[in-house]
């Protein structure tokens, strides 16, 4: 794997016995998410958990968490329509980090939506293609008996 950092930071090894320090960050609330997104594509920082004891309906972020885990369902979701339709989901990484998590939960909402919609007419659509293939082969045995 090639060091994707661009040299801004010394190369990082993945053995437990590199020296580290625990530092506390404190970050306002409205840079938070940038910052935390920032520091964790350096790849040189581990987040520890000071809330492991909590329950995840306790976290101070449960609202946020519980929008997270409904948009990675729809993800999902889109991701078995796209397999189950024949086409394979590419897997890269957006560098986007300005990406608003309200307006990504609308989007993906309208699309399921659409995403839904269509396969409820895709079926419709089949139903009536067999009604009428069905219909249309009575009619041919119908004109085969009445031919002398």
């Amino acid at each position: 794997m090639g060091d994707v950092r661009g040299g801004c930071c010394p190369p990082m090894d993945l053995f437990r016995s590199e020296p580290m320090q625990l530092v506390q960050l404190i970050i306002p609330m409205e840079s938070a998410h940038l910052t935390v997104s920032y520091l964790g594509d350096l790849g040189l920082l581990q987040f520890k958990d000071l809330n492991s004891e909590k329950s995840p309906f306790q976290r101070t972020y449960a609202a946020q968490i519980k929008k997270c885990g409904e948009m990675a369902r729809k993800l999902r979701f889109f991701k078995e329509q796209m397999l189950k339709a024949g086409f394979s989901p590419s897997m890269k990484s957006v560098a986007r980090t300005d990406i608003d998590m309200d307006d990504l939960e609308v989007k993906l909402g309208e699309l399921e939506v659409e995403l839904i919609e269509m396969n409820a007419n895709g079926e419709k659509l089949q139903c009536s293609y067999n009604e009428l293939l069905e219909h249309k082969l009575v009619l041919l045995k119908v004109w085969l008996c009445l031919l002398p």
